[in-house]
């Protein structure tokens, strides 16, 4: 939730700029003109919440993409080897028995309770309007009240009034019913409320109602008022809202209002602003609109990574492959599943889609191997997934000896940067990363007894591996054993198995050890990649019976790879 409204006081404050900006370089003063932008304005980051969550979205590619973590190899087990999976590390970090994490809890907790205090202000200023038009209570200054039929009430002495002074109140408090400034009020008292944090929410409802008070002195005064009778009037009020020792004003919009001083300096040198034209109010209502529209679908995304520092191969060739041909990357002795590189030789060889290319280029967990389509990769053309090439590629001789593809200290190994940059050059690639809401599983806590046990200090790491197991009735289990790791290392591991990523929302810190055994899962086809047998129901229950720990299905943020263009590449 608060990841949402932190977006969304980014984007407002952009808004907010870019209307200020506009109205400087329109040369807009008048007060009227000025109140309606700054209500657009308002009425923007009110809506910018449920905009930024369900409304259309445009890419700005402004950054580029960090550098991802190590992508897990899974080496095939023989029938008694171990198969060990290798992940990124985190620092070890002490131990908390708790469900969730402290500040998950502490920040949404704070934000609602100022939303309470904010809306409770809002209920008892509606509740004293209320009161004020039933007479039960009396006003000080005359007000005017009223979201959709706005009414002018004026204090219990008005009838002793002079004429003069009777008038302007009525005049000016007329021009607040007319512009419907109580409604525009309580849009920004709302937006204030919802965006409490916010400095500007708090501008932006102090300045609607300085503008509104301008705006209906303009208009007096534009009626024949004199401006120095009109000022005493004024005072006059004040006088009396500082006798009474307060005025209604909650929901309101009163004649004294905010900023007096301010307002009878103006009056009095006559520095009214004059009516914008209609062009140039109609140019500076397009530029606030264009630029509404532009931070609030703009979506300000990862731009794609260049080759970084030469990494490019030697030569390349890609070919249309047969189409009745396997599909999985193959080493230059052409075994499927291992390494898709020949090591002796540095030549990279795939046969494969494109599809398939940026996966393994750009590291794409979170898929099972064997399903056609991942929900991290969105777009791109059809053919991408069903055309299949054959790659060869020499990498440089001064290029390492991998064993395994991984990061280290975050960074790529050179033979992805390469893979990137061939996809680039050759299929014309181009891609953005950016953030959705997607199916999760969230690793929870099962109860209230945790089966794990928290690792010594100085223990080994080591994890998760996975044994094969024989039992006598003929049945294979898989056994998984953990040491020394962090519950959000094995989360990683299983997001690569399962249909959507696996996030640790235990709130469990440091490491722990634990073994936990479950069948394989019987829905994987025979020639499934290694690894895709871990994601049966077995596992889910083995979680939870063995370990404590249940993998609850929702949704959460999930960085997703964006194709906006390929190009299917000239053999050569």
């Amino acid at each position: 939730m608060e990841s949402i409204f932190i977006e969304c006081a980014v984007r407002s404050s952009l808004i907010a700029a870019a209307a200020g900006l506009v109205l400087w370089v329109m040369r807009v003063k008048m007060a009227a003109a000025r109140h309606a932008i700054w209500t657009g304005v308002t009425l923007a980051m009110l809506l910018l919440p449920a905009f930024a969550t369900w409304g259309p979205k445009a890419h700005l590619a402004v950054l580029p993409h960090a550098a991802v973590s190590a992508p897990v190899v899974i080496l095939p087990p023989s029938d008694h080897a171990v198969a060990a999976l290798p992940f990124p590390r985190t620092p070890q970090q002490p131990f908390l028995n708790s469900r969730a994490k402290g500040w998950e809890l502490i920040i949404p907790a704070l934000y609602l309770a100022g939303l309470f205090v904010f809306l409770l202000r809002l209920g008892i200023g509606a509740s004293r309007a209320r009161a004020l038009v039933r007479g039960t209570i009396s006003c000080a200054a005359p007000v005017t009240l009223g979201w959709i039929r706005p009414i002018v009430i004026l204090p219990p002495d008005s009838p002793q009034w002079p004429q003069a002074r009777l008038d302007a109140a009525l005049a000016h408090e007329r021009e607040h019913a007319r512009r419907r400034d109580p409604l525009w009020q309580l849009i920004g008292l709302v937006n204030r409320a919802l965006f409490w944090f916010h400095p500007l929410a708090w501008w932006l409802e102090r300045k609607l109602s300085e503008l509104a008070e301008e705006a209906c002195d303009a208009a007096v005064l534009a009626r024949g008022f004199d401006a120095g009778n009109y000022s005493e009037c004024l005072l006059d009020l004040a006088r009396s809202v500082q006798r009474s020792g307060g005025r209604i004003g909650a929901l309101s919009a009163t004649m004294p209002g905010i900023g007096l001083e301010h307002r009878i300096r103006t009056m009095l040198s006559g520095a009214i602003a004059q009516r914008v034209s209609r062009a140039r109010m109609m140019c500076a209502v397009g530029l606030c609109v264009s630029a509404v529209a532009l931070f609030s679908a703009g979506t300000l995304v990862r731009a794609q990574d260049s080759a970084k520092g030469g990494a490019e191969f030697e030569v390349a060739s890609i070919r249309p492959a047969d189409p009745n041909g396997g599909g999985a990357f193959k080493s230059e002795k052409g075994q499927g599943g291992g390494a898709p590189f020949d090591l002796e030789h540095r030549t990279f060889t795939a046969s494969t889609t494109l599809y398939a290319l940026i996966r393994f280029a750009y590291d794409i967990r979170s898929c099972r191997p064997f399903q056609g389509d991942c929900p991290r990769i969105s777009g791109g053309p059809d053919w991408i997934k069903k055309d299949r090439f054959n790659i060869r590629a020499k990498m440089p001789d001064d290029s390492p000896d991998y064993t395994t593809v991984q990061f280290v200290n975050g960074q790529a190994p050179r033979l992805v940067l390469m893979l990137q940059a061939l996809l680039a050059d050759r299929f014309n690639l181009k891609i953005h990363r950016e953030t959705r809401q997607l199916p999760i599983y969230a690793l929870t806590v099962a109860g209230k007894r945790l089966k794990l046990k928290q690792a010594k200090d100085g223990e080994p790491e080591l994890g998760p591996v996975f044994r094969p197991i024989e039992h006598p009735n003929g049945e294979t289990t898989l056994q998984m054993t953990v040491q020394n790791q962090s519950l959000q290392e094995v989360a990683n591991v299983f997001s690569m198995f399962l249909d959507r990523p696996v996030v640790d929302r235990t709130g469990l810190k440091g490491k722990f050890d634990f073994k936990m055994e479950f069948d394989q899962n019987p829905d994987v086809p025979a020639l499934a990649l290694p690894g895709a047998e871990l994601g049966g129901p077995a596992l889910f229950t083995a979680f939870q019976e063995q370990a404590g720990l249940k993998l609850q299905p929702t949704k959460g943020p999930v960085e997703v790879l964006v194709i906006d263009h390929a190009e299917k590449p000239s053999e050569n």
